[in-house]
């Protein structure tokens, strides 16, 4: 009687579009066990012959389509004496200098603090460091040795125009 069952709710399952291999009918509820498989002489789906589409490339199409994918730089601010944030813009004598630290996409300074370890391990890092680095990690050392009065640890990443500092110093680095 259960295998009779079980085939009828099989049956039922599948016109219903419900794959099921093997069902187990108890009073009351059907319970299904789905497998991925594919039964013999069904289609598999191919998305190519579902949609149809054609690719377009006139430019008074794709006007509209560029306005809807993501810029990769956010536009400069407008250069006014003070923000309400108490962001600073770049100052452009800093490119003369033997080194500088060049903005993020978001013209933000990238100074990030790395929690780890269950908040245990705290990393300073900062990124897109331009010219003399070793310069920059002697000078930065210092100034952040005579803040905190007490010894840093500093790696310096030459190939990933990076700094790493040991501890929680994003406040004296982003300075």
């Amino acid at each position: 009687m259960n295998s009779v069952i079980g085939r009828l709710s099989n049956t039922l399952l599948r016109s219903v579009g419900i794959r099921a291999n093997n069902v187990t009918c108890l009073p009351c509820r059907i319970i299904t066990r789905n497998y991925a498989y594919h039964y013999p002489g069904e289609k598999k789906y191919n998305p190519q012959e579902a949609i149809q589409y054609d690719v377009s490339k006139d430019p008074e199409e794709w006007k509209y389509v560029s306005r809807l994918l993501p810029s990769k730089w956010i536009k400069d601010p407008l250069p006014k004496d003070s923000y309400p944030s108490g962001w600073k813009p770049p100052d452009p004598a800093a490119l003369s200098l033997p080194y500088y630290v060049r903005r993020s996409k978001n013209h933000m300074i990238p100074v990030y603090l790395k929690i780890s370890k269950r908040g245990q391990r705290k990393l300073t890092v900062i990124r897109h460091i331009c010219g003399d680095i070793w310069l920059f990690h002697e000078d930065l050392k210092k100034f952040i040795e005579n803040k905190c009065g007490k010894e840093l640890g500093i790696k310096v990443d030459e190939v990933g125009c990076k700094l790493v500092i040991k501890g929680d110093h994003a406040y004296y680095a982003s300075e």
